[in-house]
């Protein structure tokens, strides 16, 4: 699958809550030479998919990022993942992305559509 292209792995999942993570890498860089926001938003977008497919099965709507601060290859990155407001057919998560010293990366809202 795609997350595992880019070594992104669950660490934790149960009700409510995702955690997910990944260590990036110098090829994962932008024309500033930190990592580029593409590999955060998959990382990002990977803690969605899981979280938004707890006990039902969901597409991706929406999602909004808020990129916080650059990250320098080489650093592990952790998305957590938790439901904001869960409804019959449409919800919204929150993602949180933070850098191995615990500050945050990017902050997400993510919507999802239940197509059963």
């Amino acid at each position: 699958m795609f997350p595992e292209l880019l070594g992104i792995r669950k660490e934790e999942e149960r009700e409510g809550y995702v955690r997910m993570s990944m260590i990036t890498e110098e090829n994962q860089v932008n024309v500033h030479g930190t990592v580029h926001g593409a590999v955060i938003f998959a990382l990002i977008d990977s803690a969605f998919e899981a979280i938004s497919n707890q006990g039902r099965r969901a597409v991706a709507l929406n999602v909004e990022v808020n990129y916080r601060r650059p990250v320098s290859p080489g650093e592990k990155l952790v998305a957590e993942a938790w439901p904001e407001s869960l409804g019959k057919t449409t919800s919204v998560y929150r993602i949180r992305v933070t850098n191995s010293q615990g500050k945050v990366v990017a902050i997400a809202t993510a919507l999802s559509y239940s197509v059963l």
